[in-house]
């Protein structure tokens, strides 16, 4: 018996010497940042070839550390449903590819080496963690938390609240909203369309 108890709290100190050294979401957060700011510091020639290969390596790293399915499925919310898997899939991939274009480009023409100072973690739960850090964008502090799930043994980014603006929420509004009026093969038609306005002015 005393031996069963011994082992018992062996295994437990070593779960706990396990979980202590792994990986930390905000550990995670900040190589991810500090890669990403390093490229866009490498800005090189300003020809579009140049910008293209540079947002394809921060596209790399956004791949990494963003779920895009947990992202997308928040975001159409209760909507999520009426998509058919297939359907969800492709919307899931249009999305991520709208961020790609929309969102990457904006950064690099806008990036002035602005920092991000990151504060603390909060384990909520063994699979949620919320990280706070400060954004300093012309010389004012934005707070911004990013919430991270932890999956297949990593964690990964599902939603970012700044000045207490939740990107989930922004977009469920959005699709509610279209979703109202439009079929999900109209809403995807949509994305897809603007998908190629986007790319067509790059």
């Amino acid at each position: 018996m005393m031996m069963k108890q011994g082992l018992m709290i062996v295994g437990l100190l070593w779960s706990l010497s396990a979980l202590s050294y792994a990986e930390q979401p905000l550990d995670i957060l900040r190589n991810s940042i500090d890669e990403s700011i390093n490229i866009l510091k490498d800005s090189g020639d300003e020809d579009s070839s140049r910008k293209d290969i540079q947002r394809q390596r921060l596209w790399l790293i956004v791949k990494q550390i963003f779920d895009f399915q947990e992202f997308t499925k928040l975001a159409l919310g209760r909507d999520w449903s009426a998509f058919t898997p297939p359907q969800q899939k492709e919307f899931t991939e249009l999305f991520s590819r709208f961020v790609n274009i929309y969102y990457l480009t904006r950064l690099q023409d806008r990036y002035n080496n602005e920092q991000v100072l990151f504060i603390n973690q909060n384990l909520i739960s063994p699979t949620r963690a919320v990280v706070n850090a400060t954004v300093i964008w012309k010389n004012q502090k934005v707070p911004i938390e990013i919430k991270m799930l932890r999956r297949m043994n990593t964690w990964r980014v599902y939603d970012i609240v700044a000045l207490g603006i939740s990107a989930v929420k922004f977009y469920r509004g959005q699709f509610q909203e279209l979703l109202h009026n439009e079929s999900p093969a109209q809403v995807i038609e949509r994305l897809k369309v603007k998908i190629q306005q986007i790319e067509e002015k790059i």
